[in-house]
């Protein structure tokens, strides 16, 4: 099942996989990974009711790691979303890292 949506320009889509309980949405929108004092830009690339997949250059990130994520729609129609969270696993990429994220609170 796919149903495409038109959000802020870019596209979302609804995806159902078989081994997962819950919806994903796949996305591409900007989100501020804060871990401490310390601020990093990311892109979320997909979201569930549980955690999400992110992008990001910055190389202090790694698994075990507990951190705050912040995502702002900027469209009324969806609120945005400020989580506690735990990076599951940190994978290198082409150009830069690609995280798990384990939601611990949703605010």
């Amino acid at each position: 099942m796919t149903n495409e949506i038109n959000f802020l320009g870019e596209i979302m889509f609804f995806t159902q996989n078989d081994k997962r309980s819950f919806q994903r949405m796949e996305l591409e929108l900007p989100i501020e990974i804060t871990k401490g004092t310390l601020i990093i830009k990311g892109i979320c690339k997909d979201l569930s009711s549980t955690g999400m997949l992110i992008t990001f250059t910055d190389t202090t990130l790694q698994a075990g790691d507990e951190v705050h994520i912040k995502l702002d729609t900027e469209d009324e129609r969806f609120p945005p979303l400020d989580a506690d969270a735990t990076l599951l696993r940190v994978d290198p990429q082409d150009i830069g890292f690609s995280a798990a994220v384990n939601f611990l609170t949703i605010k």
